[in-house]
């Protein structure tokens, strides 16, 4: 199938403040692309505010280039590249008076894969990550589902760069058949720990990014196997995540043979609104890696993003003491949480 790769303006600021920064990923983001060429049915980017803001510019623009309308969640054969991007970045880096970026986190690229294919294969993500290293002095964050992050090739280019990159691959399972329902286009997830690992092995800083763990990796230990492979011994933090829906929970379960776990699943979380099921599951995945971190010396590297307010007050009591957890729901005017029993933790452990 054919790929329509679409152009679409520039923004007047390309590296922008990163809504990133309570996940404690990245401090600043830039972005090759608008909408990703990794077709993930979970992605949340998909229903994110920068979509939504230029929704009827993007719809346009659809429709001249390909005839068709825009579904941001299912348009399979199709990516949207910003014009020029090289260009706007080195006018944008020019106007600094001094290098901008020291003590400082940017991530390429947060809302979008940016390595996908697309932007590989012209060349366009290795001038824009040159003109970081050359031209500021942010820590660069790569976050990928391309494999080939842990080719010779890119490994060089990484070390030739010394304690400027850290670089993650999103797994969050170790069967490719699962992936590959969830994850249409991305190299296998098998592939991405094989990746991974080289560059653990080469000297790269890394980190986990196990970013969603689905219900159903639950059913058996292959979540534990999943943290054994991604070696947190060797990574800097690893973050993980349950699947929260953004408006898409009927695309993720469209994957799903009617009838399956996780057709039923997303069937009574979402469609029968049955919310106590999701705590449940979310609950279960934080003490399990919990439970793993604190057996192999980890716990100070998990940072699991949680957005407590779905959390029942009688699940909330397994995360009292909130090691490893960065709560992401909306906060009080104090700073705490707006779910009771996580503000009582939040205060319990500021005044330790």
């Amino acid at each position: 199938m054919q790929l329509n790769v679409i152009q679409f303006p520039n923004r007047k600021q390309i590296i922008a403040p990163s809504t990133w920064t309570k996940k404690r990923l990245a401090d600043f983001h830039v972005e090759a692309l608008l909408y990703c060429q990794y077709k993930c049915c979970y992605c949340s980017s998909n229903s994110g505010r920068h979509l939504k803001t230029i929704r009827p510019e993007l719809e346009a623009a659809v429709q001249r280039a390909t005839g068709c309308d825009f579904d941001p969640h299912d348009s399979v054969n199709m990516t949207i590249a910003f014009e020029d991007v090289v260009k706007a970045l080195e006018a944008e880096l020019a106007e600094y008076r001094t290098r901008p970026g020291r003590g400082k986190t940017l991530v390429y690229s947060q809302l979008t894969d940016g390595l996908s294919p697309v932007v590989l294969r012209d060349g366009t993500a290795r001038r824009i990550l040159e003109l970081l290293v050359e031209k500021t002095d942010y820590r660069i964050r790569i976050l990928t589902k391309n494999s080939i992050v842990g080719s010779p090739r890119w490994i060089e280019f990484f070390l030739g760069h010394p304690e400027r990159f850290v670089v993650g691959l999103s797994i969050g399972t170790l069967d490719d058949r699962f992936g590959r329902r969830l994850e249409q286009g991305t190299p296998r997830p098998t592939s991405r720990i094989t990746a991974l690992r080289a560059l653990q092995d080469a000297g790269v800083p890394t980190y986990g990014m196990l970013c969603p763990v689905f219900p159903e990796v639950l059913q058996s230990d292959q979540l534990e196997r999943l943290l054994d492979a991604i070696r947190p011994e060797f990574c800097e933090h690893v973050w993980a995540e349950p699947y929260n829906d953004r408006q898409n929970w009927r695309y993720v379960r469209k994957c799903f043979e009617p009838q399956s776990f996780m057709w039923n699943w997303m069937s009574h979380v979402y469609g029968a609104r049955k919310k106590a099921f999701w705590s449940s599951y979310a609950t279960e995945l934080y003490t399990r890696i919990r439970e793993r971190a604190m057996r192999d010396g980890w716990i100070d590297r998990l940072c699991y993003l949680l957005y407590e307010k779905q959390i029942t007050h009688q699940d909330a009591d397994s995360f009292h003491d909130l090691q490893g957890v960065l709560l992401q729901s909306k906060k009080d005017d104090q700073g705490f949480s707006r779910h009771s029993k996580f503000a009582e933790f939040q205060a319990a452990s500021r005044a330790k």
